[in-house]
């Protein structure tokens, strides 16, 4: 049965731009690897995406609704439905001791910021930079090889991923969400208190499960703690 709106899905891909072949972006770690794209600091496995809610390419939105959980395919993504179309108004020159003042030495294919906006400079001569804000991307054809691992069914196993997509260090099977009538209890592992702005974090997580669990009307979150039984003392073990 195909996929529709709204379904929660986790999805595996492989990005690459068709008019070269590059890789771009994936969530396979061994793709990863091969296209020299690998980093440290990022987990790597299926992502959620809520289909219909702009979670990836719009191109590849509309496609996912025409997937079966488990099927696998080599979807082409044009520009307007990618990163968009090139737009030769984006391109300016502008005198380039507008960025030295800036203490910025513009170098061709670098990226720079210009009132705020971002950049590559695509060629540098005779006193002048030739700037360019379209997307890098901008004009390209997107080729997607992804596969629709699993269908999230029930709403304990889709706030699951709501908090892992906020929190992707914490392994799932540290997490405990349990419903009682409209009430969402989620369980977090004494590891979360070591988090940054943790209660931005869970305004995060609470907002996102208002917006797309909206049969849940409560959110709490209760954080475990493992206690060490107290050594007894001298006295008492005497």
């Amino acid at each position: 049965m195909p996929l529709k709106r709204g379904d929660f899905v986790l999805i595996s891909y492989v990005a690459s731009v068709k008019e070269n072949g590059k890789v771009i972006s994936t969530n396979i770690e061994e793709e990863a690897k091969k296209a020299e794209l690998f980093e440290e600091d990022r987990v790597y496995e299926p992502e959620l995406v809520i289909i219909g809610e702009g979670w990836v390419l719009k191109g590849l939105d509309e496609e996912l609704e025409k997937f079966e959980v488990g099927e696998e395919k080599i979807v082409e993504i044009p520009p307007e439905k990618a990163f968009g179309k090139r737009d030769p108004k984006k391109v300016r020159v502008i005198p380039a001791r507008e960025l030295s003042m800036r203490g910025i030495i513009p170098r061709v294919n670098t990226e720079v910021e210009v009132g705020g906006r971002r950049a590559i400079v695509r060629s540098v001569g005779g006193g002048r930079v030739v700037l360019d804000f379209n997307h890098p991307l901008a004009g390209k054809t997107i080729v997607y090889k992804v596969k629709v691992v699993k269908k999230l069914e029930t709403i304990e196993e889709k706030a699951l991923e709501l908090v892992h997509r906020w929190m992707p260090r914490i392994s799932r099977d540290k997490l405990m969400i349990k419903l009682v009538d409209d009430t969402l209890e989620i369980t977090l592992p004494e590891d979360t208190l070591l988090y940054e702005r943790l209660g931005i974090l869970q305004r995060g997580i609470a907002r996102d499960i208002q917006k797309y669990i909206p049969a849940v009307r409560t959110v709490k979150f209760v954080t475990s703690l493992t206690l060490q039984k107290p050594q007894a003392s001298e006295q008492e073990r005497a």
